[in-house]
C-alpha cells in the first residue's frame, strides 16, 4: 500500500506540469474544507443564485451557481483572493474539444488522543492516534461528457483502547477496525458523466449529502466513504411553471467492512467485549443493492422556501434482471415487503424515508431547516394516527450572518440538533430496535463499515453551536459539541447496568449515560495556494463506554464511570496548482 502511494503521488506531480491549472466544471467534494460551506455562506449573503437548495449536494459551482471557475479566482465570493494564475488557464486540446484539469491536492492529517471522534469524513475511520488521508487528480471534459478521476488513500495507526462491555450484533458499524494499523485506498471522488441540459447521467463513487443538515442528516451523508452508484440527476435547479425542482435517483451495491459479525460480550466482571477481527468467511464483498431518491421543490409563492422528501429501499441479495430493480422499488405497506421476510425472488427489503425543509432568509442573512425520517412503515391508518412517532427520529438547525464594519468582515452564530435515539414506543414495542439497525441483512445502513446517515450512529443524540468570525479566506471559530452516544443500546441491551431485569427490564443505572463534550476551536487561513484549516478539540468524557471506574467508590448519587479529559486535532490542507 505504501508503494502505491508513493508511485501515485510521483506520476501525479509529474503530470501537473503538462496539465491545466484552474478548475472550469467540477463540483467541489462534500466535506471539502472551507469551499463547500463557502457556497453556502455566499447565498446567505446575497452573492450567489437564491434558488438552490443545497438539499441535493455535491453542489456543481458553475452550472448551479453561474461561478467562473470552481476553486479558482472569484471576487464576488473569494474577495480577497488576489492569485495570479499561470498561463495555462485558457489552454485546451485539439481545438478545445478536450480540456485536462489539475484537481487540488487535499491533505487531513487527523489525532485523537484518547479514543475515536470524528464523523462525515469519508474514508477515514474510527481511530484512536494518528490518520492521515491524501486526495488528488484530474478532470478531463470532452462536450458533453465529463470524467473526473479523483481517488483516496488513507493511513491510520488504529492503537488500542477498551473495548466496550457489548456490541450491537445487527449493524456492521465497528467501533475498531480491527488491531492493527490500517492502509486504504478508494476511488474517492471519481465519476464520469453525461450532461445534458440541467440534467447529468452517469457513474459515480462522489460521496453525496441528501437534506439541508450541516452537521448531520437523516438518511445520506459524507459519513462513509463514497459507494459506487449509477445516477441521474440535475445538476442546476430546473424551472418549471410552478417553481424549481432538483433531485437524484441512484442504485448501488453496498459493501462490508470486513469485520463483521464480532464478539459482542464476555462472562468477565466487569464485562468486556473481545478484541475485532477480520472475517474472512464472506463469499462477496457486497451485502446489498439499494436504490434510492430525492427531490427537492422551491413553490414560486414562497421563494427562498425548500421543501424535500428522501426515499431509500435496501434489499438482500443481488438483482439479476430488469423486474428485480423494478421489484425493490415498490414497497407494500405491511408483511414481506417491508423487511418482515423474504418474498418469493429472495428478496428481503427495508426503507428509510425522510422529509425535509429548508427556509432561506437571504435579505436577513439567515437560514432555518429540519428534518423527519421514519423506518419500518405503519401497519394501516390506526397505527399512523395513534402511534405517529415510531421509528422516527429528527434534525434541526439554524444559522444567522452578521455584516461587520469594515472590507469583507462578516460573524456567524450556528446551531443544530440531531436526535437518532429510538422514540419510547420502540423501547415497547420493538425492544432492542434503533434507527440504521432495521435491516433485512444485519448488516445495517452501512458502507465498509460505517452508518451512510447520520455519523454518529444509531441511538445517538448531538447537540452543536457556535460563532465564527471571518475575514475573507481567514476565520476563527468556537463550538461547543456534546454527543450521547447510543441510548438504546443503554436502555435495552447493556445487561450489567440492569438493576433488577427481574422487575423491569428498563429498570437500569442510567447515570452511565456515554458522553463526549467540548470546545472546538478552529482557525482557517491561507498561504498563497496553501488553504490551512486547523481544529484543537478540547474534550471532557462521562462514562466511556458505559463503564464503571474499577477505582472508585459509591457516592450519593451514583457510582462514578470513567471520566476523562483528552485532546483531539487535525490539520486539513488544500492545494490549488
Amino acid at each position: 500500500m505504501r508503494n502505491t502511494i508513493i508511485r501515485f503521488c510521483t506520476l501525479f506531480f509529474v503530470f501537473v506540469g503538462f496539465a491545466v491549472s484552474v478548475l472550469k466544471a467540477q463540483t467541489i467534494p462534500v466535506g471539502m474544507p472551507f469551499f463547500e460551506d463557502a457556497l453556502r455562506r455566499g447565498q446567505l449573503m446575497g452573492k450567489l443564485d437564491s434558488n438552490v437548495s443545497f438539499q441535493v449536494r455535491p453542489v456543481d459551482p458553475i452550472r448551479a451557481m453561474r461561478l467562473s471557475s470552481t476553486f479558482g479566482k472569484d471576487s464576488m465570493l473569494f474577495p480577497l483572493d488576489s492569485l495570479q494564475y499561470s498561463s495555462w488557464a485558457n489552454e485546451s486540446f485539439l481545438k478545445g474539444k478536450i480540456r485536462v484539469v489539475t484537481l487540488p491536492l487535499y491533505f487531513h492529517t487527523q489525532y485523537n488522543q484518547h479514543h475515536p471522534y470524528g464523523w462525515s469524513d469519508g474514508l477515514r475511520i474510527p481511530n484512536k492516534g494518528i490518520q492521515q488521508y491524501v486526495s488528488g487528480g484530474l478532470y478531463v471534459k470532452a462536450g458533453r461528457l465529463e470524467i473526473q478521476y479523483r481517488p483516496e488513500f488513507l493511513y491510520a495507526q488504529n492503537q488500542d483502547f477498551q473495548n466496550p462491555p457489548y456490541r450491537a450484533i445487527d449493524i456492521d458499524n465497528p467501533d475498531r477496525f480491527g488491531t492493527k494499523p490500517i492502509y486504504m485506498s478508494a476511488p474517492g471522488q471519481s465519476f464520469a458523466k453525461l450532461h445534458f441540459g440541467p440534467m447529468a447521467v452517469g457513474y459515480s463513487t462522489e460521496n453525496i449529502f441528501w437534506g439541508p443538515g450541516l452537521k448531520n442528516s437523516i438518511v445520506m451523508t459524507n459519513n462513509a466513504p463514497g459507494f459506487g452508484h449509477f445516477t441521474i440527476h440535475t445538476n442546476r435547479p430546473i424551472k418549471t411553471r410552478y417553481g424549481t425542482l432538483e433531485g437524484q435517483f441512484l442504485g448501488a451495491q453496498l459493501e462490508n467492512s470486513g469485520f463483521h459479525p464480532y464478539p459482542v460480550s464476555s462472562s468477565n466482571w466487569p464485562p468486556i467485549a473481545g478484541d475485532i477481527l477480520p472475517d474472512t468467511t464472506k463469499k462477496s464483498k457486497y451485502h446489498s443493492f439499494v436504490n434510492g431518491v430525492v427531490l427537492s421543490f422551491q413553490p414560486k409563492w414562497t421563494p427562498g422556501l425548500f421543501l424535500g422528501v428522501t426515499r431509500v429501499v435496501q434489499a438482500r441479495g443481488v438483482p439479476k434482471k430488469l423486474n428485480d430493480y423494478l421489484k425493490i422499488g415498490y414497497l407494500g405497506l405491511r408483511g414481506e415487503n417491508t423487511g418482515q421476510g423474504p418474498d418469493a425472488n429472495g428478496f428481503n427489503r427495508n426503507q428509510i424515508i425522510s422529509f425535509f425543509g429548508r427556509y432561506l432568509f437571504q435579505q436577513s442573512h439567515a437560514e432555518v431547516y429540519f428534518e423527519m425520517g421514519r423506518e419500518d412503515a405503519w401497519f394501516d391508518a390506526e397505527d399512523l394516527i395513534t402511534n405517529p412517532t415510531h421509528t422516527t427520529v429528527w434534525m434541526a438547525g439554524m444559522r444567522k450572518l452578521y455584516v461587520l464594519p469594515g472590507k469583507d468582515r462578516w460573524l456567524q452564530v450556528f446551531g443544530e440538533y440531531a436526535k437518532i435515539q429510538a422514540p419510547v414506543s420502540n423501547y415497547s414495542r420493538a425492544f432492542g430496535y434503533s434507527f440504521y439497525t432495521h435491516s433485512p441483512n444485519v448488516e445495517g445502513w452501512t458502507h465498509r463499515g460505517q452508518v451512510l446517515g447520520a455519523g454518529i450512529g444509531p441511538g445517538s443524540n448531538m447537540n452543536t453551536a457556535g460563532i465564527t468570525y471571518g475575514k475573507g479566506f481567514n476565520t476563527y471559530g468556537l463550538h461547543l459539541e456534546r454527543v450521547v452516544y447510543n441510548e438504546d443500546m443503554l436502555y435495552t441491551r447493556i445487561n450489567y447496568l440492569r438493576l433488577n431485569p427481574n422487575v423491569n427490564p428498563l429498570f437500569i443505572d442510567d447515570s452511565k449515560h456515554y458522553v463526549d463534550w467540548g470546545f472546538l476551536l478552529s482557525h482557517h487561513t491561507t498561504y498563497g495556494k496553501i488553504h490551512v484549516g486547523y481544529n484543537l478539540h478540547i474534550m471532557r468524557t462521562y462514562n466511556f463506554q458505559w463503564n464503571y471506574d474499577p477505582y472508585g467508590a459509591a457516592g450519593p448519587f451514583r457510582f462514578p464511570g470513567i471520566n476523562l479529559w483528552s485532546v483531539n486535532a487535525d490539520v486539513s490542507l488544500v492545494y490549488r496548482f
